[in-house]
């Protein structure tokens, strides 16, 4: 059975933020160990990505993973101790702003955006990317390179397949003994729900209640009729009041067969690898 590999690199910097860039990669069964795609993904990182990174950013680790088909998840971590790859020795951009790179599969018609953080503070330029200056130049010619190696090694991402994502309206719900949820669908975008009860699927809701309830997210659930589904895990919540809307996703492998363009984009580092998360934004209690 075909699986889809996802590949993550965890970065940091010297302002003490973080961030992560993922690629995915599909082979046609199970790897019988993933240690050879986590070498091969990590010289690929030292090689082609760590250059174009400022002298005050690193790789800090990385990890290859993947689903399983009882629902686990399969994964390979290597941590960088000590961080020994900064990058180049230009100074870094700005935390807030990446190097936006659109890349599209064979037939243009999806796209994906990789944002390249930590990017050379000297390629920017009046609020936009400079490739005609020397330092411009040099960062677009190892960019060039890197983009290449990750089609020529078959990278791609994981996308919506529009024709198998299921849509419509949460019409129900039954709170159960056993704390979980079933919820009532109706299906309006998309092909009935999977004939094996217990199958597993990712779902996510909105609007439930006029959008003020704890079940507007995501949730792991089973099929337990050809209408109805319930949630592996045990929610709180309160009786149902109003009708809401769900997208039951199902995704697909796209490679990378070119880059589109590459733009000046905004995407903000985090907390660096290792670091515990903030606080939880509060929720509705029902």
């Amino acid at each position: 059975m075909p699986v889809i590999l996802k590949f993550t690199a965890f970065f940091g910097s010297d302002e003490g933020r973080g961030w992560s860039e993922s690629h995915c990669m599909q082979q046609p069964d199970p790897p019988a160990n993933l240690l050879q795609s986590m070498l091969a993904f990590k010289t690929l990182l030292d090689d082609k990505r760590r250059p174009l990174l400022g002298k005050d950013c690193r790789v800090e680790g990385l990890r290859v993973s993947y689903d399983t088909a009882t629902g686990d998840i399969a994964s390979s971590p290597y941590k960088y101790s000590p961080f020994a790859y900064p990058g180049n020795q230009r100074a870094g951009a700005a935390p807030s702003v990446s190097a936006k790179v659109r890349m599209s599969e064979a037939g243009n018609t999806f796209f994906s955006d990789i944002h390249l953080r930590g990017f050379w503070d000297d390629v920017e330029k009046d609020e936009q990317l400079d490739f005609t200056t020397a330092a411009g130049t040099a960062w677009k010619n190892l960019l060039d390179q890197f983009t290449a190696s990750l089609v020529a090694q078959n990278y791609g991402w994981e996308g919506i397949d529009p024709t198998l994502t299921r849509r419509g309206n949460v019409t129900g719900y039954t709170i159960n003994g056993d704390k979980t949820i079933t919820f009532n669908l109706d299906i309006t975008q998309g092909p009935p729900l999977p004939g094996v009860a217990g199958t597993k699927l990712r779902m996510r809701c909105a609007k439930i209640n006029n959008s003020n309830s704890v079940l507007n997210r995501d949730f792991t659930v089973t099929v337990d009729t050809e209408s109805t589904v319930k949630t592996v895990q045990q929610v709180a919540a309160l009786p149902f009041t109003s009708a809401g809307t769900f997208v039951i996703e199902e995704r697909q492998f796209y490679q990378y067969t070119g880059v589109q363009y590459t733009i000046l984009g905004r995407r903000s580092m985090g907390r660096p690898i290792g670091r515990s998360r903030a606080r939880s934004k509060a929720r509705p209690l029902g």
